[in-house]
This record gives C-alpha cells, structure tokens and sequence, in this order.
C-alpha cells in the first residue's frame, strides 16, 4: 500500500486545500493513510477522524499512530453510507479509493455532504480504468493465463469506481457544487517485478487463490510477469504511472 497510498493521500489532499485547524473526514480510511496525512497538515488545532466499516483496518490504524505536532485522530468502525458523525461536522470530507466498493454510492456521497458545514470541501480519489496503470494490467492478464478468471476479476475490481460521467451524476442534487474533475498520476516504484507480486499477493484477497497453486505455477506466474515488466525496469527496480481521478466539490 505505501508504494501508491500515500503519494494519491498528497494528490488528494492538495487537491481539497487542507488547512490549519480544519476538522477532516476520511470515508473509507483503511489503515489510515488519508487520515494521518491530513492530521499532519491541520496540526494540533485541527481534528481528524477516519471511519471504515472494517474493524480490522481500524486496529492498524489505531496501532500506526500519529507524528508529533499532529492533531488527534478518532477512528471509527462504521458503514460509510450510515456514517455516525453528526449534520456539518467538517470542514473537508475525503474518500481515497473507497468509492469502488462502498454498497451505494449515492448514499455515501450523501452522508459525506451531510457532515460538511456550508462551504466545505469534498474530495474523492478512484483510480481510472487499469489500462491506466500498466503493472496492474499486466498482472491482470498474467492472472488469467495462469490462475484463472475469477482470480483476475479480483484484480480489475479497484479500478471499476465511477467515470467523469457518473461522478457528476452522483454529485448532481447532492447539494455540492463547483465540482472539478482531475486526472491524478503517480509514479509507483517496487524494489522488483517479484516484490510487486509479492505485495499484491500479501495485501489483497489474490493471497488465497495464489497460495494455493501448485508451486511449478507460481514459478509460471512469476516468471511471465518478469518478462512482460521488463518494459518497466531500470537499475532501481520495477517503476511504472498509476493514474487516479480527483473529484472535488463544495458544499452549497
């Protein structure tokens, strides 16, 4: 996650303008990589509280911590299309890659809006389409020859979140307006094309279906993926873009 997360947290909180003192939401936090970020940027006069609705992730994040001189984070376990905190809360509400898998995307982007005083920003991070960002569509096609389909679906599901088009959909009537839409794009690096498959496999649900190969297959797997990467591989190791849309609003 550190490869890519914390370069789109900095893409995406630029792109809401966070600031001192301000009280932010993160939707979706994850292990909390928006969350601490944006408390390092609002200090010890701001507040941060991120909510996911995985309790698991939540622990991580609580056991990470913050930096000194950061604001105080709360992280909640909830529902992001039921979210607990209160009517116009935060100054600047985020959601950094969650919109793909959130149950309603119309529910969460209005839960997101409720919690926002007049004026504050939302902002919201999905990546585009996997073509996109080649590793990943490497990986992708690498998975169906030597794994199956159902296993590469796993891997196209982050990148299925909404396009321009259904983004002004879902923020139409939500009562934000100003919406901008952006193309974000990230220069990820691994120290090798075998820890980016590692990585993946680690921290994804491709763990169970890849630890489960007989072990001639996942030599096959691995070695397609070197050669098909090389393209991408300098004296550092493996580097290639990722590009995410960055979509902004402000409430009425």
């Amino acid at each position: 996650m550190p490869a890519f997360s914390g370069d789109c947290a900095d893409l995406l909180l630029d792109a809401v303008q966070v600031q001192p003192g301000e009280r932010v939401l993160d939707v979706a936090c994850g292990t909390g990589v928006v969350g601490r970020r944006a408390a390092q940027r609002v200090g010890l006069g701001g507040a941060v509280v991120g909510v996911d609705l995985n309790a698991t992730t939540i622990e991580v994040a609580r056991a990470v911590g913050t930096s000194p001189g950061s604001a105080s984070i709360d992280w909640c376990v909830a529902d992001p299309v039921a979210l607990p905190q209160a009517d116009c809360a935060f100054d600047v509400a985020c959601c950094q890659q969650g919109m793909q898998h959130v149950s309603d995307r119309y529910l969460a982007v209005g839960e997101m809006v409720r919690t926002l005083v007049p004026g504050g920003r939302l902002g919201l991070a999905c990546w585009r389409p996997i073509d996109h960002s080649p590793a990943f569509a490497i990986l992708m096609q690498a998975l169906l020859r030597h794994v199956g389909p159902e296993t590469a679906a796993l891997m196209q599901v982050p990148f299925t979140g909404p396009d321009p088009a259904e983004w002004r959909r879902l923020l139409a009537g939500s009562g934000v307006g100003a919406v901008t839409i952006h193309i974000g794009i990230l220069t990820v690096r691994f120290p090798s094309t075998e820890e980016f498959l590692r990585r993946q496999v680690a921290g994804s649900p491709l763990a169970g279906p890849i630890g489960t190969l007989e072990p001639s297959r996942r030599d096959a797997l691995a070695a397609d993926l070197d050669q098909r990467l090389a393209p991408y591989v300098d004296d550092a190791g493996l580097i290639f873009p990722m590009q995410t849309w960055l979509v902004t609003g402000r409430k009425w």
